[in-house]
């Protein structure tokens, strides 16, 4: 009984980390710069 409910839960898991996965979702948020190449965009840069 346990050992099925430890696997369910890992089948969702997996299918919910493949989700994420596909659709491009992130925990820590867009990590990429969304301005255009060239142009440098920070406070130390002058």
């Amino acid at each position: 009984m346990l050992y099925r409910s430890y696997l369910i839960g890992g089948i969702l898991i997996l299918v919910l980390f493949a989700t994420a996965q596909y659709r491009g979702w992130s925990v820590f948020g867009a990590s990429e710069a969304k301005s255009p190449p060239g142009t440098t965009r920070g406070v130390y840069h002058k």
